[in-house]
């Protein structure tokens, strides 16, 4: 939805590159760290004095001044941007604004408009949201309320919002930017950055925690409790939901934060432990990966897609046709067709792209293509040239309607599995024609749940799907029925934001995992054979690689997203 590249205003912000897509993100810094000043970027309020901005077509903004109109009345905000009466008369209600409706501006608590600007954003039902600090003087008693109502609107949108309170990301956002000094720092999946931060200093964007021998251990995972040959309390203080307590050990203070117990007085002695009911989790995020072998890569060769104008496009998602051409959806929103040597043969855009581009597509053997519309929630059959065959699809959650479809792959007999996140994330089965089968999972960080599936590959009747914010791939029997996960439930196999698999002619599994940069190579019974890649911009490097597919000669493609290229490694 928003892309970044060489950002600068000046001192207060400095952006190399950024993409933003859909779902919630929140921007957390201290005060200066430059959040207001990103914001105004993505609304398009500031033009940078250098670098280029990619914004969508049509948005909903909430500056930190709410922005509000002194010539029009509260009720004239909602319906100036395209509210109906009704619809006008239920936010009003909603934010408990109704009884000020006819009232101008300029006599509103700082409250009051900050309830109004959330609520006209809301009205103009725009596919994006930026809100700088929304809701931030509204009481605490009725905050919830007012993010519960945000929250319900912006499900299926982009939304981006800054806040200087961890709690606000940890509940709101699936991914949040982390800005120091007009600089991005971090950015991520929430989750990733509260289980795993790379530093101390990472860490604490996302609240207190105990930095431990290189891991974080947060506050509700420790306890600390009486014991007669413990540490000595120095000093320990209740904050609500979490304890902050002071330690002798080995004759130096430490703080930790922790689990609230009774009254830890000075001078008693107690013991510091992990909660056994997270303990495995806790060393599992510790304990540094065995070493995997170096995937053998006999060539490695990149090249880039054709410029659209000024606009150089990065790959998303790839597949190989039955003469191992390569078809590539790109961030433009074209269909590309490349046949074996690489020559590009012929090219065409998807029916509509104003809202966001495609992910995830699959040849069949009459040389049709589906592609998974993503923000269109359908799937489009093209023919060889680009002529449009058919759409299956709506907005929805019922059988046949998509919230986010990202990810398709195929069975023997050409039976189509979907994945889709948004909310309502699952996997649907459709024949080749577009007919509805059948679904399975749910959202969820249960067993056989998801949490953004984004790619998936079949084998003999088994279902293989790239869970990206559970890292993990979960199995599942065609029919629907949960099998495990690749490697097991004990000992799952690590992986940082597995974004697409697919299944080789040598009968391995290939993983491209976008949050470690990179190929992994997986044994059908589950086995790390091996790895290929790191982070980065050269030769053996990936920068959030998004997709991934092989063909018949074993030469292996990859998105790299973020270096705007298409890896080819042969094998």
């Amino acid at each position: 939805m928003w892309r970044l590249t060489g950002i600068s205003l000046g001192v207060r912000l400095r952006v190399a590159e950024l993409e933003i897509g859909a779902g919630t993100t929140a921007v957390i810094g201290w005060s200066g760290a430059g959040k207001t000043s990103l914001l105004n970027v993505l609304a398009g309020y500031e033009t940078p004095v250098a670098g280029t901005a990619t914004l969508p077509r049509r948005m909903a903004w909430v500056p930190q001044s709410h922005g509000l109109w002194p010539q029009s009345t509260v009720r004239e905000h909602l319906t100036l941007v395209g509210a109906t009466a009704g619809r006008a008369d239920e936010l009003l209600a909603a934010f408990d604004l109704a009884p000020l409706s006819s009232q101008r501006t300029g006599g509103l608590s700082e409250g009051e408009a900050a309830r109004l600007s959330v609520a006209r954003a809301i009205a103009a039902d725009a596919p994006a949201l930026v809100l700088d600090e929304p809701l931030a003087h509204v009481d605490p008693a009725r905050v919830g309320k007012y993010w519960r109502l945000l929250r319900e609107h912006a499900a299926g949108r982009a939304m981006v919002f800054s806040t200087h309170q961890p709690e606000q990301v940890l509940a709101e956002a699936s991914r949040v930017i982390c800005l120091a000094a007009g600089e991005v720092v971090w950015h991520g999946a929430v989750m990733e950055l509260y289980e795993r931060p790379p530093t101390p200093e990472l860490m604490a964007f996302l609240g207190p925690g105990n930095w431990m021998d290189g891991c974080v251990v947060r506050p509700e995972r420790l306890s600390i409790e009486p014991a007669d040959d413990g540490a000595v309390v120095l000093a320990s203080r209740f904050a609500g939901a979490i304890a902050e307590t002071e330690l002798s050990l080995a004759g130096e203070p430490r703080t930790f934060y922790h689990r609230p117990a009774r009254p830890l007085a000075a001078g008693m002695r107690v013991a510091v432990r992990v909660l056994s009911v997270l303990l495995a989790m806790f060393l599992a995020a510790c304990e540094k990966p065995s070493e995997a072998p170096t995937l053998a890569v006999k060539q490695w060769t990149t090249f880039m897609l054709p410029p659209l104008g000024s606009v150089q496009p990065t790959p998303r998602s790839m597949t190989t046709g039955p003469h191992d051409e390569l078809a590539v959806l790109d961030t433009s929103g074209r269909v590309l067709i490349y046949d074996a040597a690489g020559a590009l043969l012929r090219q065409w855009k998807m029916l509509d792209v104003q809202f966001g581009k495609p992910e995830g597509i699959v040849w069949l053997k009459d040389d049709s293509l589906v592609v998974c519309d993503t923000h269109y929630h359908r799937l489009v059959w093209f023919d060889q040239k680009g002529a449009l065959i058919r759409t299956v699809g709506k907005r929805g959650e019922g059988n046949g309607e998509f919230i986010f479809p990202v990810g398709i792959a195929k069975d023997a007999a050409e039976n189509l599995y979907v994945c889709e996140y948004g909310g309502h994330d699952r996997i649907q089965v459709f024949s080749k024609d577009g007919a509805w089968l059948r679904e399975f999972g749910s959202v969820g960080t249960g067993p056989g749940q998801f949490q953004r599936p984004s790619g998936l590959a079949w084998r003999e009747g088994r279902v293989f799907i790239a869970d990206s914010q559970n890292n993990c791939i979960h199995i599942y029997k065609d029919d629907g029925k949960y099998v495990g996960v690749l490697g097991d439930a004990k000992s799952p196999l690590d992986f940082n934001l597995p974004y697409d698999i697919t299944l080789a002619p040598d009968g391995a599994f290939y993983v491209i995992e976008y949050g470690a940069g990179r190929l992994s190579k997986i044994s059908p019974s589950g086995t790390m054979q091996a790895r290929y890649g790191t982070t980065g911009s050269g030769e053996g490097n990936f920068a959030t690689p998004w997709g991934l597919c092989v063909d018949a000669r074993m030469r292996v493609y990859v998105a790299d997203t973020k270096n705007r290229r298409i890896v080819a490694l042969q094998l």
